[in-house]
């Protein structure tokens, strides 16, 4: 199959000996219906290879995958760190991957209308003081990144 934005995702190699398993079309069309969102098209590639199993790419350590993601005790934690973080994200957003309950977060908006949105992360400056920026980076460029990265890793063994 060929890919618009994830061609290096389906020809990575193993990462840190574990392979990337997808969702189907079909699990994603049922998640978009269920929420009623609309993914753009690079995380949708992405989802189709790594949506069950993201296998060893180097992204945050805890929630990742669609179903955990989608999940509405997982949302529910969103919400509940969202507020308690005083983070006011008035857009429609998707999170890719977090770290420590939403401490740490890297995600896109949904209103960009384009296949391959910006990559945006949350994280904290100490004091409880959270804050939003920008990685500058499209999504298929974050993922890019990141398999370099994993596959750096792979090599150091670490």
């Amino acid at each position: 199959m060929s890919y618009t934005y994830m061609q290096k995702l389906a020809n990575a190699p193993k990462l840190r000996d574990q392979k990337t398993r997808g969702v189907s079309a079909s699990e994603i069309i049922k998640v978009e219906q269920r929420l009623n969102i609309k993914f753009p098209l690079a995380y949708k590639e992405f989802l189709l290879l790594a949506g069950e199993y993201t296998g060893g790419l180097q992204l945050f350590d805890g929630h990742c995958t669609l179903d955990m993601l989608a999940d509405d005790e997982v949302l529910g934690y969103l919400k509940q760190a969202l507020k308690e973080n005083k983070l006011n994200i008035t857009r429609p957003f998707w999170v890719i991957s977090e770290y420590g309950n939403f401490d740490q977060f890297t995600f896109f908006y949904l209103d960009e209308n384009t296949e391959n949105p910006n990559v945006w992360g949350v994280t904290y400056r100490g004091n409880d003081e959270y804050y939003i920026y920008s990685l500058n980076e499209k999504f298929s460029e974050f993922i890019e990144s990141v398999i370099d990265k994993s596959i750096l890793f792979s090599k150091r063994g670490y």
